[in-house]
């Protein structure tokens, strides 16, 4: 029974302490701010878009660019980008989106004759084709 009342005493207190971070959920997750900006995407912003965040210099700058492509805005972190005081002035203002990969590029797309497109098979053409099964 003590045990039990500790574990859910040891809950509650993580659950407090969370709230007062300004954590919500079971994850953890940080509460976003509405503050009406834009958020800036780490993929495709401009080094004048990345250097007006704060704490965000040209050398930072050019780093983030240089580290390109990004799947998640944790990556600045997880790659050792930024510094964990810097990434945490700008984690509510920017965005990771995925940057658009095509299958194939379009200078290696090849044109193919209209022939070659819409030619059937030997068989369908000639009615007297020995692999035709009547």
């Amino acid at each position: 029974m003590k045990r039990l009342a500790l574990g859910t005493g040891i809950i509650l207190f993580a659950l407090f302490i969370g709230m007062a971070r300004g954590q919500t959920g079971a994850a953890g997750a940080a509460a976003v701010p509405d503050t009406g900006k834009k958020l800036v995407d780490i993929n495709s912003a401009t080094p004048q878009e990345l250097d007006a965040l704060p704490g965000i210099g040209e050398a930072y700058t050019r780093a983030i660019i240089e580290g390109r492509p990004y799947k998640d805005k944790r990556e600045l972190r997880w790659r050792k980008i930024v510094p964990r005081g810097t990434f945490e002035k700008i984690r509510t203002r920017i965005t990771a989106l995925t940057p658009r990969t095509d299958a194939r590029p379009a200078d290696k797309l090849e044109a193919r004759p209209a022939e070659e497109k819409a030619s059937p098979p030997p068989a369908a053409k000639d009615k007297s084709s020995p692999l035709l099964v009547k």
